[in-house]
């Protein structure tokens, strides 16, 4: 399921850390929508959600290292979830807050949801797809023993490698053990993609943006689509779109 949320801001200045003041409105609206639900997403631990999401400032915004510059006070998030039910959650937690401001913790700003639209999503035909990425991938190399991470881009040798290797332990309860296979199977190549770094929560994580060709077996491109690919989809990252 693909969801279209338009929102409105009181002034046009957002901070550069946004992701985390727009996961603050949405733990916001699943508190007020479904207590027991909020508590299994964001109550302790690491509980996986099933969905990730993109944000669209519109063609005139000014970004910098201060922060952000609205030209309208308007901005877009498209969501998007392969588990129907989450969707259905998700809209109901939105509703909740339409119409109604949020204050922005340490910003002088409010946002207000305007609207929300259910999206047309896309048919995976081919085993090969064209993907734009929405929002920035982000690769982790997690050492347990250590408690450290390491985020890779395209840029490093070990990109894919680790990928896969996540998206094992990802799926593998999921689909099954075939799934290993092919996930081997996949194959990314790059068609325009560009190191960026990004500021989340006080760190300065190195991601990939642009867009890239996927290929290998149906269900798994349709996954990755409904999905999206890589760590941290939840916090606003990793969103594709076919083009």
């Amino acid at each position: 399921m693909r969801i279209k949320a338009e929102f409105e801001t009181a002034s046009a200045e957002l901070p550069i850390d946004y992701r985390r003041k727009l996961l603050s409105y949405l733990k916001c609206a699943f508190e007020d929508y479904d207590k027991e639900l909020f508590l299994a997403l964001y109550g302790g631990g690491h509980a996986p959600k099933s969905f990730c999401f993109s944000t669209y400032f519109g063609p005139k915004v000014i970004i910098s290292s201060n922060g952000i510059t609205l030209d309208s006070k308007r901005f877009t998030m498209w969501f998007t979830t392969p588990d129907v039910l989450m969707g259905v959650h998700l809209v109901n937690a939105l509703m909740t807050r339409r119409n109604k401001w949020y204050p922005i913790a340490d910003c002088q700003n409010k946002l207000k949801l305007l609207s929300i639209t259910k999206v047309q999503e896309h048919t995976i035909t081919s085993n090969v797809v064209p993907f734009k990425i929405l929002s920035p991938i982000v690769i982790r190399d997690h050492d347990e023993r250590e408690g450290k991470d390491w985020y890779l881009t395209h840029e490093d040798d070990r990109f894919e490698e680790i990928w896969k290797r996540n998206l094992k332990t990802e799926l593998k309860s999921a689909f099954g053990r075939d799934v290993i296979s092919d996930i081997e199977a996949l194959q990314m190549r790059p068609i325009h993609l560009k190191k960026t770094v990004v500021l989340n929560y006080d760190i300065y994580i190195p991601c990939t943006i642009g867009s890239l060709v996927l290929e290998g077996d149906r269900y798994l491109l349709e996954y990755f689509y409904k999905a999206g690919v890589g760590s941290r989809r939840s916090l606003g990252f990793g969103c594709l779109n076919v083009f």
